[in-house]
C-alpha cells in the first residue's frame, strides 16, 4: 500500500505538530519541516508559517513471521562475524608481517656474500649509498618493536602481550593520548586472562567494556516538575554555541513538550540575537536579550515559569583574560544550575586542552563537543574528558536544527573510538 504524505501548517512549530498529532497520532513520522509564507493578498503580505510534512507510522504485522525473524537473526550474526573477522584479519596481518619479515631478513643475510670487483674502476653510481634489500623490512620490524616498547614503558609491571599492539595503535590513530591508551591496555590485561586475549574478538570486547567504564556522561538535561532549570553554554568563538542551543531548545520544546525560554548574553557578535530570535520564532518560545547583570536578572524573572531556560553567552579567546572575567561575572548573575563548555571536536588537542584549562574560571560542569562530522580523531574528546574529570553531555554532527544532536552515552563513545559513527538521537 502506498504511503500517504500530509502537510500541516501553524504559526509555530508547536501548533503544526499539534495538528499533525491530532490527525496522525503521536507515532507520526516527520519528513520535513520548513518555514513558508501564507497566501495573503495577491500572493503578498502573507504571514510566515511553519509547515510540517509527515506520514502515519506503518502498522506492525499482527504476527511476526518466523522465517523472516530467522533471516534477520542470521543476517545480524553474519554482520557480527564479518566485523569480528576484520579485527582478526588486522591482527593476523600484523603477526604475518613480523613472521615474514624475520624470515626474509634471515634468508637474505644467508645469501649475501662479498664479491670482488673485476675492474679497478668502480662506476660512479656504485659509490652512492644504496638501500639494502632488507632495509624496509628492518624498518617494519623496528616500528613494531618501538610500538611495543612504548606500550611496555607506559604500563610498568604489566605483562603486555604482543596482541595489544594493533589495538593500542588504533587508539593512538584516533587521537587517544599515549598515557590513556596504555592505561586501557593495562586494565584489559589486568582484568582478563592473557591466553583469552590472544583472540582479537575477546580483546576488543574487553576494551569496549573498559572504555564504557572510564567515560562519564551527564545523561542529558534532567527536568523536575515545578522547577525552572537554567543551563548556560560557554566556549570559545566559532564552536557553534548558538546553533546547538537552538537544537537543545527544539528538542526539549517539541520532543519533551517542556516550556522553554531563551536568554542571550552574546551581544558582541554582530546579529547574534537576531539569529537566535529566528530559531525562537520557529519553535514558538520566548527570547530575552541581556546586555548586563541587571538585564540578566529581568530576563530570569520573565522566564521563571519555564521548565528550562537556556542561556547563550559570548564567545571569546581562551587567552583573553578580560573576556573570561566578563563571562564569569555574567554567569554569576545568571546563576545557572549547569554550565556546559562547548568545544569543536576538530580543534587541535593541545588547543582544546588549553581551552578547558582557561575556561575553568567559569566552573564548567560538563563538556559538549560539536562538529564531529569534521574529524575522525574522536579520541581527543575522550582524552579531554578523562583528563579534566568532566562528564560528556552532547555531541553535534552537523548544522541541521534539531536533527544533528546526539546524546553522549558510554556505548556511543566506545563505538566512535572503535571506528563507528554517532547516530543515536538526543534525549532518546
Amino acid at each position: 500500500m502506498a504511503q500517504e504524505f500530509h502537510r500541516f501548517r501553524g504559526t509555530s512549530l508547536n501548533e503544526a505538530y499539534h495538528r499533525m498529532r491530532e490527525k496522525l497520532g503521536d507515532d507520526a513520522i516527520v519528513l520535513r519541516t520548513t518555514q513558508v509564507r501564507g497566501e495573503g493578498l495577491l500572493g503578498f503580505f502573507g504571514k510566515k508559517a511553519i509547515e510540517v510534512t509527515a506520514s502515519a507510522a506503518p502498522r506492525p504485522a499482527t504476527q511476526p513471521a518466523p522465517a523472516a525473524a530467522r533471516q534477520y537473526a542470521e543476517t545480524a550474526r553474519t554482520m557480527r562475524v564479518a566485523s569480528d573477522e576484520n579485527v582478526a584479519n588486522s591482527v593476523a596481518y600484523f603477526q604475518k608481517i613480523v613472521s615474514d619479515a624475520q624470515q626474509r631478513v634471515a634468508q637474505r643475510r644467508a645469501q649475501a656474500a662479498p664479491k670482488v670487483e673485476s675492474s679497478a674502476v668502480v662506476p660512479f653510481k656504485r659509490t652512492l649509498p644504496q638501500a639494502a634489500p632488507g632495509d624496509s623490512l628492518h624498518k617494519e620490524l623496528r616500528e613494531l618493536r618501538e610500538l611495543v616498547q612504548v606500550l611496555v614503558a607506559e604500563t610498568p609491571g604489566a605483562a603486555v602481550p604482543m596482541e595489544c599492539a594493533p589495538h593500542y595503535k588504533r587508539l593512538l590513530d584516533v587521537g587517544v593520548t599515549r598515557k590513556i591508551a596504555a592505561g586501557l591496555m593495562s586494565a584489559v590485561v589486568r582484568e582478563c586472562d592473557v591466553d583469552l586475549l590472544r583472540d582479537p574478538r575477546v580483546f576488543q570486547q574487553r576494551l569496549d567494556i573498559e572504555m564504557r567504564k572510564t567515560v562519564r556522561v551527564t545523561g542529558g538535561i534532567g527536568l523536575t516538575a515545578g522547577t525552572c532549570k537554567r543551563i548556560a553554554l560557554a566556549g570559545a568563538t566559532g564552536v557553534g554555541k548558538t546553533t546547538n542551543l537552538a537544537k537543545l531548545a527544539a528538542t526539549y520544546a517539541v520532543t519533551h513538550r517542556a516550556r522553554v525560554g531563551l536568554i542571550t548574553a552574546d551581544t558582541y557578535r554582530v546579529a547574534a540575537p537576531e539569529q537566535l530570535r529566528v530559531y525562537a520564532n520557529i519553535i514558538g518560545i520566548p527570547l530575552y536579550v541581556a546586555n548586563d547583570a541587571r538585564e540578566m536578572q529581568r530576563a530570569l524573572d520573565s522566564t521563571r515559569d519555564c521548565d528550562l531556560v537556556l542561556i547563550d553567552t559570548a564567545g571569546g579567546s581562551q587567552f583573553n583574560k578580560g573576556q573570561l572575567r566578563e563571562l564569569r561575572d555574567m554567569l554569576a548573575a545568571a546563576n545557572p544550575h549547569e554550565t556546559i563548555l562547548v568545544l569543536g571536536a576538530s580543534t587541535p588537542f593541545e588547543d582544546a586542552r588549553c581551552i578547558v584549562e582557561n575556561f575553568s574560571l567559569v566552573k564548567p560542569t560538563a563538556l559538549f563537543f560539536t562538529k564531529l562530522d569534521e574529524t575522525r580523531r574522536y579520541g581527543h574528546f575522550y582524552s579531554l574528558a578523562l583528563e579534566s574529570g568532566l562528564p560528556l553531555s552532547y555531541f553535534s554532527t552537523g548544522q541541521n536544527v534539531p536533527d544533528d544532536l546526539v546524546l553522549a552515552q558510554p556505548g556511543v563513545v566506545a563505538q566512535l573510538l572503535s571506528g563507528g559513527a554517532a547516530t543515536n538521537p538526543a534525549g532518546k
